[in-house]
């Protein structure tokens, strides 16, 4: 059972839904999600303002709270499903948590992994990172247990910054103290690590954010977080490059780039000062030396981009979360022509983003961390 929201009335509803491009409030957000239909619920009721309606996305609403969230850390859309990573913080919690939008039926895609942080999906798959590992399972379940990637040792999840796969290939940035050594490393999803994961680029200055294209061909796509000649970057290497191999310079000299998603033929990256007085969505075409462009050039006083995160492309448009705003937005990926619209306001911290069928699906950190879900 998806939990109603209390919102506004009747009436206010009634108007909202007479606005085009409105934006929604999430202010004063409450209840949460079962894992499943309770014995004698109805369900929720057609038209009935605030209550989510299956498949509909006809919130705002909370998906998961409490227990069913289990303090959410990372979200993915993947098929029909959502999953996110579940943190409890005593270790007994901690799972792959997954939703399917048509029933609002939360379970568990994998009971018990340790600390889970990072998570990628892509054909059906989902990957994660772990305190003692990378790992993944088929969406649609994993009865004979999680597959086993690669082990960690004591502090190599912390050094993750980055995670993407196109179903073939895991890809990810790992980090170090002094800025200098830092790598982007792949493996094969079918044939796991062997021995060591396979290594694309190395002393690479702070990486953080990885995106690839999907299927055989295309590119993979990562940000150096810093900010000057030698730290703020955009990279990107040929998907069937040999290791190590020297990468194309996409955009320099940025002001700490984060996160990162590829388009059809466009690149977009967030970015956000460390003193969190400025933030915001970068783009431009995926070509080397690239004219680097806004994505929102205007946004409302009331409703800045400040501490921009999950940034995701859907088609021709692009999603993501302001921290610092607690709210959702969407733009197109050529750009915005006017503001950016609002999806959801008055959101506590939310820090990622997820798109499936209808709906888009935040991670918010009232409650002790909840899942809400809004019309895309």
């Amino acid at each position: 059972m998806r939990t109603p929201v209390v919102g506004a009335g009747l009436v206010a509803a009634a108007l909202l839904a007479l606005l085009p491009g409105c934006y929604l409030d999430l202010d004063g957000l409450s209840g949460g999600a079962e894992d499943g239909p309770g014995p004698g619920d109805p369900g929720p009721e057609p038209g009935d303002p605030g209550r989510c309606v299956p498949e509909g996305c006809g919130g705002p609403c909370v998906v998961a709270v409490g227990e069913a969230a289990g303090a959410p850390f990372a979200i993915a859309a993947v098929g029909s499903h959502v999953v996110w990573t579940s943190r409890a913080g005593d270790g007994a919690g901690d799972r792959i948590r997954r939703l399917d939008p048509a029933t609002g039926a939360v379970d568990d895609l994998v009971a018990f992994t340790p600390g889970p942080g990072l998570l990628a999906t892509a054909e059906g798959l989902v990957v994660w990172v772990a305190e003692d590992g990378l790992w993944w399972c088929p969406a649609d379940g994993c009865a004979a247990g999680a597959i086993s990637l690669l082990a960690f040792g004591p502090g190599e999840a912390e050094a993750v910054r980055g995670l993407s796969t196109d179903g073939r290939d895991v890809y990810w940035t790992v980090d170090e103290e002094s800025g200098t050594a830092g790598e982007l490393r792949r493996c094969s999803l079918a044939e796991g690590c062997g021995a060591a994961p396979e290594r694309l680029a190395l002393s690479v200055s702070h990486p953080r954010g990885v995106a690839v294209t999907p299927g055989d061909a295309g590119h993979v796509v990562w940000v150096q977080r810093g900010t000057g000649v030698e730290f703020g970057q955009v990279l990107r290497l040929d998907k069937g490059a040999s290791s190590p191999v020297m990468p194309t310079l996409v955009a320099a000299r940025l002001d700490y780039p984060d996160q990162v998603a590829l388009g059809g033929a466009e690149v977009l990256w967030t970015w956000a000062d460390p003193e969190g007085a400025a933030g915001g969505v970068s783009r431009c075409d995926l070509v080397a030396s690239c004219a680097v462009e806004p994505l929102a050039p205007q946004a409302e006083p009331a409703r800045p981009l400040r501490e921009p995160a999950g940034l995701v492309v859907d088609g021709a448009d692009a999603y993501w979360a302001n921290r610092g705003g607690g709210t959702v937005m969407r733009c197109p990926t050529a750009g915005c022509p006017g503001y950016p619209e609002v999806l959801a306001e008055g959101l506590t911290r939310p820090a990622a983003v997820a798109v499936q069928g209808a709906c888009v699906y935040a991670i918010d950190e009232a409650d002790g961390g909840r899942v809400v879900s809004v019309p895309r």
